[in-house]
């Protein structure tokens, strides 16, 4: 502007005394300021368009340094995203219009892309479109929040249906302006694949605890129930509840639950299975259980409980008595007949001794008694 109003002034000042002197027509002179007038505002205009232009190109210089400064503050520094890309979580930071500024190289393997084919695109690059809206509403939510969430999502990737552990949050600026999103997501697939395994494995064994014929139990070594299932619940005509955390002291008379007290110290002493018979009262009576007790052992090989499975075998016994004692019975009775058989092959050889003393035919048959391995009547 300085140059400008120097040359404008020099012109003003000689132009029109120059023109003084050589010419002394006015009206030459008056042609010859029309001329100059044009001259100045031709030359005027050409220096004003020059400098208006090296201003213009100053700002657009100053415009770019600002956002390439703007750019660089928003760009991870290297030392972050080594950080990442030794991480085995899916790391990721997005601008405000949800472009991807870092993409770990878990990330990348969990999209079947590399890093460079991700940076600067958003998620519609990376998944179904449905999903991709989905995120990119749930991060213009983050932004407008600016709160962080910590979510299980499903996502289609390229290895396949995924489940993600993803904590997501807003990126702020040193100015505390949120200026992106970030995301760290873990991939809980085989955990969650295991928790449903466990859940279902849990369900088979709860049907057969619940089921069984037998009353199960289960103790800690000091003797406090930690299960009881419902055949047991029935035994003692409590919940599970009202058993757990008692001991058999709170639930049997004295000599029972010292009998079963002893049996639990023999399994943890020995730390191996035992079968025995227990007399166990029910409703008043006494009824005879075979147990089977063995340690449930912790990670460590320690005992952890104590597991009772108990079947009622009263009507068992008593059966097998019954039939112990038909058993003798009938010995007895066989016995008896065999005795009366062997009296009756005696006489009957007598009476033919007798006839074969006076001349006469043997009247019995006693062939049968005589061949080998017969008794002898005695």
């Amino acid at each position: 502007m300085l140059s400008y109003a120097f040359f404008a002034g020099l012109w003003i000042l000689l132009s029109d005394r120059a023109m003084g002197l050589l010419l002394s027509d006015p009206a030459a002179l008056v042609q010859a300021s029309m001329l100059k007038g044009w001259f100045f505002v031709a030359v005027t205009t050409l220096l004003l368009y020059v400098l208006v232009g090296r201003l213009v190109s100053q700002l657009d210089a100053a415009h770019q340094r600002e956002l390439d400064y703007e750019h660089a503050q928003k760009q991870p520094p290297p030392m972050l995203v080594a950080i990442a890309d030794a991480s085995d979580e899916a790391i990721f930071a997005k601008d405000m219009a949800g472009r991807y500024l870092l993409f770990n190289n878990a990330a990348a393997r969990l999209v079947g892309k590399s890093a460079e084919e991700v940076l600067g695109q958003d998620d519609r690059a990376l998944f179904p479109p449905e999903q991709a809206e989905l995120i990119m509403a749930n991060e213009r939510h983050i932004r407008e929040s600016g709160q962080t969430r910590t979510i299980e999502v499903v996502r289609d990737t390229f290895q396949g249906q995924r489940v993600l552990l993803a904590t997501k949050g807003p990126l702020r600026g040193a100015d505390g302006r949120i200026f992106g999103t970030y995301g760290i997501s873990r991939d809980i697939t085989e955990r969650k694949q295991a928790e449903a395994q466990l859940r279902e494995r849990e369900h088979q064994l709860g049907a057969i605890v619940d089921n069984s014929p037998s009353a199960l139990s289960l103790k800690h070594p000091d003797g406090r129930y930690a299960l009881a299932n419902p055949n047991l619940q029935r035994i003692h005509h409590l919940s599970e509840a009202e058993i757990i955390g008692k001991t058999d002291f709170d639930l049997y008379p004295e000599a029972t639950a010292r009998s079963f007290r002893d049996n639990d110290l023999l399994v943890l002493k020995s730390m191996a299975r035992h079968s025995i018979e227990e007399i166990v009262p029910v409703d008043g009576v006494a009824h005879i259980y075979l147990s089977h007790l063995f340690p449930v052992l912790d990670n460590e090989g320690k005992a952890e409980f104590i597991c009772r499975i108990s079947l009622d075998i009263t009507e068992r016994k008593i059966a097998d008595e019954n039939i112990k004692r038909r058993n003798e019975e009938l010995e007895h009775f066989s016995h008896a007949a065999i005795d009366r058989e062997l009296r009756m092959i005696a006489l009957k050889r007598e009476v033919n001794e007798l006839a074969r003393v006076a001349g006469r035919p043997a009247p019995y048959d006693t062939s049968f008694a005589d061949g080998p391995g017969a008794k002898k009547a005695s």
